[in-house]
């Protein structure tokens, strides 16, 4: 089982944002009491996972349905919403830029290196670009400094 993790320094608490295939969960991992919140549920295959604190926004990649989706999980609006939803193959990797409101995420087409990808755009998944598609290998995973640009 594939399970990526984000560490959420809320306040005093750490939490762990993972996701499941299934469903997205965020783990209190406090000793004393700890607490696990199913934050959506009846999902087909997501690999990926991250969020935007100050949007409000949990993002992940589905490789099945081959989109990257949304949901936000403050207020009351819990819908989930596609973010990516055409010219994906496989996106395995997702970063979310929370200083520049930007989202990255590598998309591994097949073994073919010339096909595959890490893109960027802006969190509502306008401005799409290509950043890099040469000789990548297949890449799965990535991360952002935002701090560092």
């Amino acid at each position: 089982m594939l399970i990526q993790s984000v560490f959420l320094s809320t306040g005093n608490s750490l939490r762990l944002l993972y996701a499941n295939r299934k469903d997205i969960r965020i783990v209190r991992t406090s000793h004393k009491n700890p607490n696990e919140t199913i934050v959506v549920a009846g999902l087909e295959d997501a690999i990926a996972v991250d969020f935007c604190f100050a949007e409000g926004f949990v993002f992940w990649t589905d490789v099945s349905l081959e989109k990257i989706k949304r949901i936000r999980v403050t207020g009351d609006r819990r819908k989930v919403e596609d973010v990516i939803s055409v010219g994906l193959k496989k996106p395995e990797g997702l970063a979310v830029d929370w200083i520049a409101k930007k989202l990255y995420w590598t998309d591994c087409r097949d073994s073919d290196w010339e096909r595959n990808r890490i893109e960027v755009a802006n969190l509502d998944g306008t401005n799409r670009k290509v950043l890099f598609w040469r000789n990548l290998g297949l890449p799965r995973a990535i991360a952002v400094d935002p701090l560092k640009g």
